[in-house]
């Protein structure tokens, strides 16, 4: 097994530091899948999948050199801690030269950061992010997430734009519901004993309804600071982001940059 990066690029560099960043706020421990072309973050959770991210190599590193457990299995699953690596990768952002990515064994696998930088006193930063290795048999449960078939897909508004509005709903409501239509009306509400609260957004995109569900408005209640933590991706300006709900059971927000990152972000629907 072996697995060694090197990224040169500012903003291959402050794009991968974004993506870290934000995924170590939605949860403690992540998964990192390696094959030739891909890295893959994920996190689950009852082995249900609630986060699955696909980064093209190409795009973060100039040079890439992985192999798995195996030819035939030529993958690498890693566990860490997601707040040690964007800790680690924090002195990107003293404009560093370039950062070097390597999977060693330090008494334990770890992954080994070794980032150069411009400064005449410092040249070099040091990090090892302790790393589990996950054997062959737990690969099942950190593949890419099954996609259901959903009662409505339509593009969302701009993330900062609802991000402002989720915001303040939240100190009102612990929970929100998604709504959408086929007329391309997207709507965002809270109830409280005494009020009800709602942002309604028109004319977006439809990409796909059910004819005999599209009748009347699809919608989900979920969590809203699980919502909110998927809004902070609009630090990265995606070019399109998905709304795709299930009526009452759950909504899938995906997120795609140009080619070379997509998001699936799952939230399951709370019970009333």
């Amino acid at each position: 097994m072996k697995f060694r990066c090197r990224m040169v690029d500012v903003v291959a560099m402050r794009d991968f530091t974004n993506i870290v960043n934000i995924i170590s706020r939605i949860t403690k421990h992540c998964t990192l899948r390696l094959t030739s072309d891909q890295l893959c973050f994920s996190i689950g959770e009852d082995r249900a999948s609630l986060f699955w991210a696909e980064l093209t190599q190409t795009h973060f590193f100039t040079e890439y050199i992985m192999n798995g457990v195996t030819e035939e299995q030529n993958e690498i699953y890693l566990e860490f801690e997601a707040s040690m690596l964007a800790r680690s990768l924090s002195s990107l952002r003293m404009t560093a030269k370039s950062v070097k990515i390597k999977l060693t064994n330090k008494r334990q696998p770890c992954l080994t950061l070794e980032i150069e930088l411009p400064s005449l006193s410092i040249e070099q930063c040091l990090h090892d992010v302790p790393v589990r290795v996950i054997p062959r048999r737990e690969w099942a449960d950190h593949q890419a997430p099954n996609i259901p078939e959903f009662d409505i897909s339509v593009d969302m508004p701009q993330l900062r734009n609802v991000k402002g509005i989720v915001e303040r709903m939240k100190n009102m409501s612990p929970r929100i519901t998604i709504s959408a239509d086929k007329s391309g009306t997207f709507v965002l509400k809270i109830e409280t004993d005494n009020a009800t609260v709602s942002t309604h957004f028109q004319n977006l995109q439809v990409w796909s309804c059910s004819q005999q569900e599209c009748e009347d408005k699809i919608s989900a209640t979920v969590d809203i600071r699980k919502f909110l933590m998927f809004l902070a991706w609009d630090v990265v300006h995606p070019e399109s982001v998905k709304c795709n709900i299930l009526q009452d059971q759950m909504v899938n927000l995906f997120l795609q940059l140009s080619d070379y990152l997509k998001i699936h972000y799952f939230l399951p629907a709370m019970t009333t």
